[in-house]
């Protein structure tokens, strides 16, 4: 029995390669799908503590609890980290549940512990690095259909154009808005503001006086 000649085995395995590639193409679009279920599914649970939180706020009159626009306007927050520290430190959210803040192209936050008294901050510090998501200063106030969060792939009212930005490029992005009704939405839908919300206060450009996290709008397409 003859065996393979090299050129037969070359040309063999150039279809087994080309093979493999097809069927490794579609396995992206359904791995990042479920990428995006995944985060929606953590934006819910950051969402309902933040509205426990609120709910508390106004039910004991207490200022140090509320939603993040509240907290701001009232000195309790300034940061990402502040708002972070707010729901751990008044036990809305475990250290060990930050993880639920990550997503593909930023870190999971490890744990770490709580520094004592009223004002304890978590060890290590959980900051940006650890985050694939824009908290935007909703106030109590605001209607349901304000923006809460969202991926930080997405910039408000701005086109989806950078396949690199984390955590999901221009494949989609998360909204949740105030009233808890959350989505994924696609590329086109990037200016689709009546699906998307409304940013607290009005207006259509994102900036650090309507969002804690902020990024830099991209170029408008022409």
């Amino acid at each position: 029995m003859q065996g393979f000649t090299l050129v037969e085995l070359l040309v063999l395995l150039t279809v087994i390669a080309v093979l493999v590639g097809l069927a490794i193409v579609p396995v992206e679009p359904v791995l990042v799908k479920g990428q995006l279920v995944s985060s929606m599914s953590n934006a819910r649970q950051i969402y309902i503590a933040t509205f426990n939180m609120a709910n508390d706020g106004v039910a004991n009159k207490d200022l140090g609890l509320g939603w993040p626009g509240d907290l701001k306007a009232r000195g309790r927050i300034a940061t990402f980290e502040d708002y972070v520290n707010v729901l751990v430190r008044n036990d809305y959210l475990k250290p060990g549940d930050l993880k639920m803040f990550s997503a593909p192209g930023t870190k999971a936050y490890r744990g770490g512990t709580l520094s004592s008294g009223s004002n304890g901050v978590l060890t290590p510090a959980f900051t940006e690095e650890y985050n694939a998501f824009k908290v935007y200063l909703v106030k109590g106030d605001d209607p349901g259909d304000t923006l809460f969060l969202a991926t930080k792939n997405y910039t408000y009212n701005t086109p989806l154009n950078d396949p690199h930005a984390a955590p999901y490029g221009d494949n989609g992005f998360v909204v949740l808005r105030k009233g808890g009704d959350a989505a994924i939405l696609k590329k086109a839908q990037a200016q689709t503001l009546s699906v998307v919300g409304k940013l607290p206060g009005g207006g259509s450009v994102e900036s650090a006086e309507n969002c804690l996290n902020p990024g830099v709008p991209a170029p408008q397409l022409r």
